[in-house]
């Protein structure tokens, strides 16, 4: 169980947060801090390690204060070795973090990777309370060795945090407990869920979107299953002519869809956008659309099955209902609600499930943004905050 002392209530207008995170694109991490920020938390800090793939070249520490004083400061970031850059990312979270004045109520870190730091500032006392807020958990996404290690290094942040708030509500304890983690061991566990801001878009949802213009949103990988619904476009452009694909993101595997698209003569129907850096701006062109796709599918590595991907989230925000592989924890309450069709990795059931909602479109949208407003990021980490930090450490 976690080592700290500190177990009094932090009221979040006194509260001096940090958060950690190593990223690709705009993730809770950033929604926490905009949040805390927003609700006016003394100070809020927001340290963001670009991951070693990321075409980004600085790391960047961002301090918000209640009195609307924003810093920035750029670290440039040199090494692209992953196992050497993490080293350095972790002695770099340690040095911005002791070079910042005073002592900070609560510590968050994204993943175990980003705990570490945390544990080690709160033995040296510059953090109070250490969260590990786990986006995801996948052991073996990068082979035998890096699982091995990763594990180890989750469960010692799991046995030693303070607050564990996990994505998912069952599936990532369920996955730490079959790779040997004690439950008892663990410190307090919190369902964190991905959040959406469907409460800032309401008011930009056109009218009538088109329910045959299909969107990706995402970074592009095989993983991400666009490649279906590519295969089984012909067939369903022969039942609804209008059917296009709008695909949003970056990523290695672009090359081969333009490739896929080619070989279909596709070319007229479906638009690569490419990354779009301002996440408003990704909201508002889905919003002109009618369709969300999310394919996961079965298979080591994957990163939705223990997790709360945040794609089908985003998509329910602007009004889109999801046709979402039944691999993620949230897909069965999507098909539940009828916000969306759950399906198997097959293009039988992809085209089935577009049918299902195009003809009944009305239907499934409302039921999407129903479900959206339930999980508004300022419902999500308010219910976290009183769970972890006003409750004295009693978690739900």
């Amino acid at each position: 169980m976690a080592e700290s002392q500190a177990t009094t209530a932090v009221p979040l207008a006194q509260a001096r947060v940090i958060t950690v995170l190593h990223y690709y694109a705009t993730g809770p991490g950033q929604e926490l801090h905009a949040w805390l920020a927003a609700g006016g938390a003394c100070e809020s800090v927001l340290l963001e390690h670009p991951f070693p793939f990321s075409n980004r070249r600085d790391a960047v520490c961002e301090r918000r204060c209640a009195t609307g004083v924003v810093r920035r400061v750029c670290y440039p970031r040199r090494v692209r070795f992953a196992p050497l850059r993490y080293w350095l990312d972790f002695w770099r979270t340690v040095r911005v973090v002791l070079g910042l004045p005073g002592r900070y109520d609560v510590y968050v870190g994204n993943g175990c990777f980003d705990t570490l730091p945390g544990l080690l500032l709160r033995r040296l006392g510059k953090v109070r309370r250490v969260v590990m807020y786990s986006i995801d958990y996948v052991p073996d996404a990068h082979g035998a060795l890096i699982g091995r290690i990763y594990r180890l290094l989750d469960r010692f942040c799991c046995y030693h945090c303070d607050a564990l708030w996990n994505l998912a509500r069952t599936r990532m304890l369920d996955g730490r407990v079959r790779d040997g983690v004690r439950r008892e061991r663990c410190a307090p566990q919190v369902w964190v869920p991905h959040g959406t801001h469907a409460d800032a878009c309401a008011a930009r949802l056109p009218a009538e979107p088109p329910p045959w213009r299909i969107a990706f949103f995402g970074h592009v990988k095989e993983s991400s299953g666009v490649q279906l619904f590519l295969e089984v476009m012909p067939q369903l452009r022969a039942e609804f002519p209008a059917l296009t694909l709008d695909i949003i993101g970056g990523g290695a595997y672009l090359d081969e869809l333009q490739r896929q698209v080619t070989a279909a003569g596709l070319h007229d129907a479906v638009t690569f956008h490419g990354f779009i850096e301002e996440h408003a701006a990704a909201e508002r062109l889905l919003m002109q659309c009618g369709i969300g796709v999310a394919l996961y599918r079965r298979g080591g590595g994957d990163y939705s099955a223990f997790g709360d991907p945040g794609k089908p989230k985003v998509y329910l925000a602007c009004g889109l209902p999801v046709i979402i592989g039944d691999v993620p924890e949230v897909a069965a309450l999507i098909q539940e609600r009828r916000a969306g069709v759950a399906v198997r990795y097959n293009a039988q059931d992809v085209a089935a499930a577009v049918r299902s909602i195009v003809n009944d479109y009305a239907t499934y949208r409302a039921n999407a943004l129903a479900l959206a407003r339930e999980f508004t990021w300022d419902r999500v980490f308010s219910q976290a905050w009183r769970a972890t930090m006003e409750n004295n450490g009693v978690c739900s």
